[in-house]
């Protein structure tokens, strides 16, 4: 898949337009445009010959502000079916900080790590395992992500890096009581993401709709995200995290991506990630991601992340990681885009009902972002089906995503497919 990186100019047009609000209101393709895909996430996914690997990318242990040693997270984490994983561990905690806080017994504290701290301790990433009492990834299975979870203002995660910023003189304010480099510079996000891009490594925005009663967080408006794509390159900053939060939380994330989508697409793609955020086994989001690779390697992982080549699942509520069931959400087998007659075609199992979705129904702001989380419009459904006709509904622009859904009983799993974007002509 290619696409078209974006220069200056066009970073300041996309600017322009979403700042003055010239879109504001999505309008009608004319009768005489034909639409195209020209981004396909999984152009280069072979369905006959990838395998498909369960990814948990957003992972806690003792060694921040987890309840478990980073043995049994893996441990944990392997048993359940799960065989890429990322601990992404806060750059400013302390290990043991729930024993600090008196949350578990001193007994329970890690030990790790042991021998001569790393050199940007405690910011460094959980990483390598064989540091920290487990064995390789390799050895268990696994392919292993180097991660770490950037605390300071926005939580961004970090992946392929050693990125991780901690200042003893933020003070317990932190992430918003100042942060400044050695030589005095303020550090802000954007400075974060290109610190991690420098080093070789991924980012990802996380949890977007937290809520703002916590002291470490601020909700911040659709422009504000819309900067820091156009700021940062995709190389570098891959996307955001979809599913993380609690349930009535979730418009505020999905609103948002599809308002991103709308401004961004097609010329800067934004991926969307599911993450569970555990902390405790027994009190996750259940949510996880799909990766379609075909070679078992950290290489073939980072190329997938990088081009979409994913999708993500969603059930409602938080739940045991341990009770993790896989088989309850919609399985996708293939995608197929027909170029000739400009329709692109799902093949799954185990679902209900398949959801096409573009652009929203207005790109004004409904809502007070800060306390509301429903403050803009969600993509609109345009089609309902395994087919989609790219030229037969009217209401497709800039980008289309699919929904898969499986209700059972009062539980709705859905079954997230990265976006599609959209070119017309006449």
């Amino acid at each position: 898949m290619t696409y078209i990186k974006i220069s200056l100019g066009i970073a300041l047009a996309f600017l322009f337009v979403n700042f003055k609000g010239v879109d504001k209101k999505p309008t009608s393709k004319a009768s005489t445009d034909k639409n195209r895909v020209v981004v396909n996430p999984y152009g280069n996914v072979n369905w006959q010959t990838f395998e498909k690997h369960h990814a948990a990318l957003h992972v806690h242990s003792l060694q921040s502000d987890g309840f478990h040693k980073v043995k049994d997270v893996i441990d944990t984490f392997r048993q359940a079916g799960f065989t890429i994983l990322s601990i992404t561990d806060h750059d400013w905690n302390w290990p043991n900080e729930r024993i600090s806080w008196k949350h578990l017994p001193v007994e329970a504290a890690t030990p790790y790590p042991i021998g001569r701290l790393p050199k940007n301790f405690p910011a460094n990433p959980t990483w390598p395992w064989t540091n920290y009492g487990s064995s390789a990834p390799e050895e268990l299975g696994m392919i292993g992500i180097q991660g770490n979870e950037l605390t300071f203002r926005h939580h961004i995660n970090s992946y392929f890096s050693d990125y991780g910023v901690y200042y003893d003189k933020t003070g317990p304010e932190a992430p918003y009581g100042g942060i400044t480099d050695d030589e005095g510079r303020e550090v802000w996000e954007d400075d974060m993401i290109r610190g991690v891009r420098e080093k070789g490594g991924l980012t990802v925005l996380n949890h977007p709709g937290e809520l703002e009663t916590h002291s470490w967080w601020l909700r911040r408006p659709v422009e504000w995200y819309v900067e820091r794509f156009t700021n940062n390159p995709a190389d570098g900053l891959v996307g955001i995290e979809v599913t993380n939060n609690d349930d009535e939380r979730e418009k505020f994330d999905i609103g948002l991506w599809d308002q991103l989508l709308a401004r961004l697409m097609p010329d800067r793609p934004v991926w969307g990630f599911g993450g569970n955020d555990m902390h405790a086994f027994d009190h996750v989001n259940y949510t996880f991601t799909v990766f379609l690779i075909d070679e078992f390697t950290t290489e073939a992982v980072r190329d997938a992340m990088e081009r979409g080549q994913f999708y993500f699942c969603k059930a409602p509520g938080r739940t045991d990681v341990r009770q993790y069931d896989f088989n309850a959400f919609p399985t996708i087998d293939n995608i197929g885009i027909d170029q000739r007659n400009n329709t692109i075609t799902i093949t799954a199992s185990n679902y209900d009902k398949i959801n096409w979705i573009s652009v929203p129904e207005t790109l004004e702001m409904l809502a007070d972002y800060k306390t509301s989380n429903e403050p803009w419009a969600l993509g609109n459904i345009v089609h309902e089906g395994s087919t989609l006709d790219l030229n037969s509904n009217p209401g497709i622009r800039n980008y289309v995503r699919a929904e898969l859904i499986r209700i059972d009983g009062d539980n709705v799993y859905r079954t997230f497919t990265n976006p599609f974007g959209i070119s017309s002509s006449n």
